[in-house]
This record gives structure tokens, sequence and C-alpha cells, in this order.
């Protein structure tokens, strides 16, 4: 990993670089500008001027939610993503003051699971929580 480095940015071009370098969809650009916009912390990972993972923590300072962490595949298990969590959940603790606690959820990708367990993840449900849940809500001539 030489002359990788990590940037506490996140650009609307790079984010839909790494989106589509992981297969996923991109959105309509004022609601990916928007999201970025309310992000609460972002980090972007660089291999000399190529941006090759993402990471960002959007929330409340109460609950933290960990999205888009994606990692170029040429780039994978390079323990990038790692570098990129790390770093969210270190600023997530150092915001906290005495006697406070936060929680960070996350909605993994399939198969990713082993990832976030090393990093101090627990699954749901479990003994104190029930089952994840989601729902899409589609705007019109979606």
């Amino acid at each position: 990993m030489n002359d990788l480095h990590l940037c506490p940015c996140l650009g609307y071009e790079t984010f839909c670089e790494l989106r589509r370098s992981v297969g996923w969809d991109l959105r309509p650009e004022p609601q990916g500008r928007a999201a970025l916009a309310a992000t609460a912390r972002a980090v972007t990972a660089w291999q000399d001027d190529t941006p090759v993972g993402m990471a960002r923590l959007v929330g409340d300072g109460m609950y933290w939610l960990l999205v888009d962490v994606a990692v170029r595949p040429s780039f994978q298990n390079r323990g990038i993503g790692r570098l990129l969590v790390e770093d969210l959940l270190q600023w997530a603790q150092n915001r906290l003051q005495p006697g406070e606690k936060v929680t960070v959820h996350l909605v993994s990708a399939r198969g990713r699971e082993p990832f976030y367990h090393g990093l101090g993840f627990a699954s749901v449900p479990d003994a104190g929580c029930g089952a994840g849940m989601r729902r899409t809500l589609l705007g019109p001539d979606c």
C-alpha cells in the first residue's frame, strides 16, 4: 500500500466513481449531493492520485449509521476497508463526552459480515436486539 493515504473528505465525482467501481447504482445527482452534504464524517482512501475506497457516517451523535463502505475490487483484501471504518469509529469515539455512549449501525453487503465482525460489530438479532429492518421508498417515475 505504498503512497496510500486517507483524506477526511469525499467529493461527489469520487463518490460516484467508487460506487460504480463496486457495481452500486447511482442516485440522481441532487440526491447524491444532498446525502454528501448531510454526512457527519466521510473518509476516502487514495493510492497516489486514484481514489480506491470510501466510507461515511451519518447520524445525530447518539446513533450513527455506517454507509457506503466501498473499496475498488482490485484493491480489496489489503486492509483498506478496515482503515476506513476504523477512522470513522475513532472519529465517533473521540466526540464522546464523559457518560455518553453511541451505537453505530450498518447493513452489511451479503457475505461481508465477517469483515464487520472483525471490527467488533455484532449481528442482529441477538440477546438485546431484534432483527434489523429496512423499507425502501420510491419517488415518482422510479
